[in-house]
This record gives structure tokens, C-alpha cells and sequence, in this order.
């Protein structure tokens, strides 16, 4: 991961966008590729997967506000899905691309990634959801307002825990406890950037309140969907299977409809929900297989 294993320079660099700081990461040669992180994660997530692409693409990543080394969310402010694809937009802008990305998306940053096709065909070459956030039941028991305010008032109390405890001092620790490692395993860089970044009281609010802003996310993108088409391009959708078998079922048959809903093909792949950190090898296989110019790119 280069000489910032020993220097520990933060290995992207800071670009304003809606006058917020947020850090961008440009790596790699070839068609070029944003992948977006999931709900809680940081550009280091996902390391393993860009160092298994950076060969045959050029890999674009930025932390959304909060995470990673982002200027911290506003103390009022929340996601909305048209704030995100505009954000994406402006990174893909301030890099210089202005042609057509391939979107790859882990996890709940599958919203984001949809809604930039649906507004933006344009601007997509082909899009990879990975164990993406697909709700076939939508429900929300409390209006936006309600759910940010009481993740606020959480994010209190998880710091005052956290002071108390010592858990911060903890955090490159705990990592490892909550995410798999990758074949790999942690190096340096990944272990002084946990300590640095991870489990954080930026992060944590950031995740806290995209969390609950996640209902009115989803209700926005439902009716985005009912407006826009998905762009004639390659699509997959990437199901990760794992535990006992009811669960493996269940999931890969819901896996199975939303790529259905997407119009894309599926591939299980047998693994944790961190797929990126978890087997990044096969993932890579999957994203290359609609590279442009590749068997699988005109499907």
C-alpha cells in the first residue's frame, strides 16, 4: 500500500465539495470505477478490493461526510439521496470524469449507487451491487426529524460511554473483532488508520445518522424508481451467503429479487456481509467481468 505504511500521510487528498472537505482517493489506470462504502465504513475498507483492481481500473473512493478523514456531518444535517448522487457528481467532476463510471456499491451505499444511474444514465458505464440494502417491506415508524434527533442524542451517550470506558484508545482492536480480515490481514497503514479513524465520534455520529436517515432514503428511491429507468447497462447484483442454511436460503432468494427489480444478473458468493474485506479476490473476478471491453460487458 506504498510508502504511507511507514510516513502515514493520509493517501488521498481533501477536495471541497458544497463547502465540505472531503477526502478522495485516486488510484489505478484503466475505465474508470467509483466504489462507494457501506453504512459505517471507511476508504480503508476497502483497500483489499481496490488493490485487486487498481490494475485494470482506475479506482475512484471518497468518504462521505464523517467518515474516514471527510470534514465531520453538520450538527443539523442528514443524508438525502438527491444531496448524495450530487455529491458523487461533484467527486467525479473534481477528478476530471466526466464520461460514463462503472458504479460498485457495498452494502446500504447500494441506494446511492441506484439513484445515480436512474438520474444520471449518462454518467454510468455498468453498476455492482455488493449484499446491497434492498427493502421489499418499507416501513418507518418515525418522521426523519425524530429518528436524526434520538441518534444524536445516542452519539452522546455512546461518547460519554466511550470516555468512560476507554474504548476509543481501543479501536484498532475492536476492528478486527467486527469486520473479517482480508487473506492478507491487517498491515500497518490498516492498523494505524483504525486507531486513527475507527470507532471515532465522527464515524460514529456519521453512521449513527445515516442509519436513521436510512427509512427516507429508501421511501425517496422507491419513487425515483417509479419515475426513472434503470440505464441499459451491464448490472449485477453480488449476494453475500453465509450462516446456517434457512439464512443462506432466505438470502440468496432475496438477493435474487432485487436483481430481479434491477433487471441484473446475480452472483452468490459464499462469505461474510464485508465481502471487500472478506473475499476480495472473488469480488474482483465479478467487477472485472463487465470491465468495458470484456465477454461480459455487452450482457
Amino acid at each position: 500500500m506504498g510508502d504511507d505504511t511507514v510516513t502515514h500521510r493520509p493517501p488521498g487528498r481533501l477536495v471541497d465539495v458544497d463547502n465540505s472537505s472531503l477526502h478522495v482517493l485516486d488510484d489505478g489506470d484503466g475505465p474508470p470505477l467509483l466504489l462507494l462504502a457501506a453504512l459505517g465504513s471507511n476508504w480503508f475498507d476497502l483497500d483489499p478490493l481496490t488493490d485487486r483492481l487498481r490494475a485494470s481500473w482506475r479506482v475512484i473512493r471518497y468518504d462521505r461526510p464523517g467518515y474516514g478523514l471527510s470534514e465531520p456531518i453538520g450538527p443539523l444535517a442528514h443524508p438525502t439521496l438527491d444531496g448524495e448522487v450530487d455529491r458523487i457528481c461533484a467527486v467525479l467532476d473534481a477528478v476530471g470524469i466526466d464520461g460514463p463510471v462503472t458504479v460498485v456499491a457495498h452494502s446500504m451505499a447500494s441506494i446511492y449507487a441506484e439513484a445515480f444511474a436512474r438520474r444520471c444514465p449518462e454518467r454510468t458505464a455498468g453498476v455492482v451491487m455488493i449484499d446491497g440494502s434492498f427493502v421489499m417491506v418499507p416501513w418507518r415508524m418515525l418522521p426523519t426529524r425524530g429518528r436524526t434527533f434520538i441518534a444524536r442524542r445516542l452519539d452522546s451517550v455512546v461518547e460519554m460511554l466511550s470516555r468512560g470506558l476507554g474504548l476509543r484508545r481501543r479501536s484498532a482492536d475492536l476492528r478486527p473483532r467486527l469486520l473479517p480480515a482480508p487473506p492478507e490481514g491487517f498491515d500497518g497503514t490498516q492498523q494505524y488508520w483504525a486507531t486513527t479513524v475507527f470507532g471515532q465520534r465522527p464515524m460514529v455520529r456519521a453512521t449513527l445518522i445515516e442509519h436513521a436517515a436510512f427509512p427516507a432514503l429508501n421511501a425517496d428511491l422507491r419513487s425515483l424508481r417509479r419515475r426513472r429507468p434503470m440505464p441499459g447497462v451491464p448490472r449485477v447484483v453480488v449476494g453475500a451467503v453465509h450462516g446456517v442454511r434457512p439464512w443462506r436460503h432466505y438470502w440468496a432468494w432475496k438477493q435474487t429479487r432485487y436483481a430481479q427489480m434491477l433487471g441484473a444478473s446475480r452472483v452468490l458468493i459464499a462469505g461474510q456481509h464485508f465481502l471487500v474485506l472478506d473475499r476480495p479476490d472473488e469480488l474482483a473476478e465479478a467487477i472485472d467481468a463487465i470491465r468495458p471491453g470484456s465477454a461480459g460487458a455487452g450482457q
